[in-house]
């Protein structure tokens, strides 16, 4: 008889945290398939992922894809930093529908402002230019920070 042997693979990615929106690649033939975030977590996939969204080849064109995204992680932001600052709190107030425009509205707005998502790069340098755009001057403060990879 043959040993029972346990063997865990341990995984880059933390699927759990990967949203059912993310798009998969599968194209070995594109140039930047080793630095595609894409790409390497559909190496990655789990047994019980079966379906979902994916890259079509098509969308590589002249070298570049549209789709692309850097495997590497990113210093991520969360939650408004706005408790005893009576200038900025007010401006989050008159800028809550701008920036609903960039992160979404209703209650996506207050599970990015609460801490309750994680916001890339992008958004934080939206929200930012539209502070300095209203008279902002002061930092741009978010309550906490983390690296970690952008599945947005």
């Amino acid at each position: 008889m043959g040993d029972n042997v346990n063997i865990k693979i341990t995984m880059k990615y933390d699927f759990s945290r990967i949203p059912p929106s993310w798009r998969y690649c599968f194209n070995r033939d594109c140039p930047m398939s080793r630095q595609c975030l894409r790409f390497q977590t559909g190496l990655e996939l789990p047994a019980d992922l079966q379906s979902g969204k994916a890259v079509f080849p098509t969308a590589l064109s002249g070298g570049q894809c549209s789709f692309f995204r850097r495997d590497e992680k990113v210093r991520l932001a969360s939650g408004f930093v706005i408790a005893g600052n009576p200038q900025l709190s007010s401006l989050f107030t008159a800028l809550r529908h701008l920036i609903g425009n960039i992160l979404g509205h209703g209650g996506t707005y207050y599970l990015y402002r609460n801490g309750k998502r994680w916001l890339t790069p992008a958004q934080q340098e939206a929200v930012t230019e539209l502070m300095r755009d209203q008279g902002y001057t002061g930092e741009v403060v978010f309550a906490k920070y983390k690296d970690d990879y952008d599945f947005s």
